[in-house]
């Protein structure tokens, strides 16, 4: 009876462990200067730039790419001589099962860095990316290897200081697993990313399990007299290559919150960044520019915060225009809902979640998501869904239309408790800019061409994809609520 008594007590005491671990690491505190809301800074409207990749089909079916971002990020750096910072998310060659290789990003900025390096010996080159690029350390990344013996300091993003997301994997994670490590050696199993690459070891799996990352895609560089910060939502990464993105460019003092920030993730990962440009307080112009845009990063939590306010804070007469990944945290939803019974105008362009470098999805969870917005609303909230032929519809783009205003936030944040709440790092900017400038009917146009297929087809009816399951209703909630995804 004793026996039976102490085994209870210590499957109880070991329970309450695990219990108390769980909560502790979803919801711990975040070190300063993440969850961050940035100062504003004005800047010139024409040093703002607004750009896109598009993958899209002509009536005849023949398939068109248009591709602006990596093509103006590889003129900055080429142009850069004295520093250059970046943090990118995805940043190999691994093509999964059958994923569409436009370009081979990830080679072309390996090669620009290293040769900007060796020609510029004196310039300084801060790299930091996620852990999934090596497999959480259970496989070699070729190019983080290169840039290594570049001399470029490279920084792999410590997750562990972050929240879990996953709460019922992370007591055990804490508990038990964590402290085995990983190593490139003795690897069993294949590798998720890529069939055709070293296999890796269990290890690479469990750390995978916990669903989190470094997801920000930000670039620093010197510019002339002038420092530019691009923001987007896009990857240097072969089989993203032939998605479709968007991204700011802002030439100014933007970047002194974004290197703020960027400080933080490599404290957090236990190095340093280059200390050439070390942030210093700035005067602010008593008066903005005559015709300028108000700027701010957003980070963390800080992004849906400031979509909150600015869908809660809509009126009837203004509208709303979101072009989205992922779209399924229920207090964005909600929010929608709420502005929709105002009489707000909103629009969506949602990716219908069915390809994954060569891997059918199953649609979840933006088609659940349409289609309790569609009838929850009564059919007020407009739906389109982009018409993908194997690669992604991955842009992240929320556009306010108010009193002349117009309100811009884009980034790397999809919208779900996963990038939203925490427990990811991400990195959004926010512009706030009068309607009548260049750079806010760019926006506009971007938009209101896909919602339009003007000049090509690019977007399909609500209709096509729609998915009414209760199942897979089920599904999302649950993974959306638990954590229990990769979105």
């Amino acid at each position: 009876m004793k026996k039976r008594r102490l085994i209870a007590a210590s499957l109880f005491c070991l329970a309450l462990w695990c219990a108390i671990v769980g909560f502790y690491q979803t919801h711990k505190s975040l070190p300063e200067y993440l969850n961050y809301r940035g100062e504003d800074f004005w800047v010139a409207a024409s040093n703002i730039d607004f750009l896109h990749d598009l993958s899209w089909v002509d009536e005849k079916g023949h398939t068109h790419h248009e591709q602006e971002i990596f093509d103006t990020l590889f003129e900055l750096i080429e142009g850069a001589e004295r520093y250059i910072l970046v943090d990118m998310f995805l940043f190999n060659s691994y093509g999964g099962k059958d994923a569409i290789f436009y370009k081979d990003l990830s080679t072309r900025l390996t090669e620009l860095l290293v040769y900007k390096k060796k020609a510029v010996p004196e310039i300084n080159i801060d790299f930091i990316t996620d852990p999934i690029n090596t497999v959480y350390g259970g496989s070699e990344s070729s190019e983080i290897e290169q840039l290594k013996s570049a001399g470029v300091n490279v920084i792999i993003t410590g997750l562990e200081g972050l929240r879990d997301s996953n709460f019922l994997y992370s007591s055990l994670w804490r508990t038990f697993l964590q402290w085995f490590g990983n190593s490139k050696e003795g690897g069993w199993l294949p590798h998720p990313f890529s069939p055709g690459d070293d296999k890796v070891t269990l290890r690479s799996y469990l750390r995978l399990l916990n669903f989190k990352a470094n997801h920000r895609k930000i670039v620093v560089v010197d510019s002339g007299d002038d420092m530019a910060t691009m923001v987007a939502s896009a990857n240097p990464h072969g089989g993203s290559s032939a998605h479709s993105n968007v991204a700011l460019v802002v030439r100014g003092p933007l970047w002194r919150s974004v290197y703020q920030t960027e400080a933080a993730v490599a404290a957090l990962s236990g190095s340093t960044l280059s200390r050439v440009f070390q942030p210093r307080a700035e005067p602010h112009p008593l008066n903005p520019p005559a015709v300028s845009g108000r700027v701010r990063i957003l980070t963390e939590r800080q992004i849906k915060n400031g979509l909150l306010t600015s869908i809660d804070s809509a009126e009837p007469r203004d509208s709303l225009k979101i072009a989205q990944f992922y779209l399924a945290d229920r207090d964005i939803v909600e929010a929608l809902l709420g502005a929709a019974a105002k009489g707000v105008e909103i629009k969506l362009v949602l990716d219908p979640n069915k390809d994954a470098f060569g891997y059918e999805k199953n649609g979840i969870p933006n088609r659940q998501t349409g289609h309790e917005l569609i009838r929850r609303s009564a059919q007020k909230i407009q739906l389109r869904w982009y018409d993908t032929h194997g690669e992604q519809f991955h842009s992240k783009l929320f556009v306010r239309e108010s009193g002349g205003k117009m309100t811009v936030i884009l980034g790397s944040a999809n919208l779900t408790r996963r990038n939203l709440d925490n427990f990811n790092l991400e990195l959004d900017i926010q512009l706030v800019i009068d309607n009548d400038t260049e750079i806010a009917r760019s926006i506009v146009d971007y938009f209101n061409r896909i919602w339009v297929n003007e000049n090509g087809i690019y977007t399909l009816e609500k209709e096509a994809y729609e998915d009414d399951s209760f199942g897979k209703r089920a599904l999302y909630r649950i993974q959306e609520r638990f954590g229990l995804s990769t979105f």
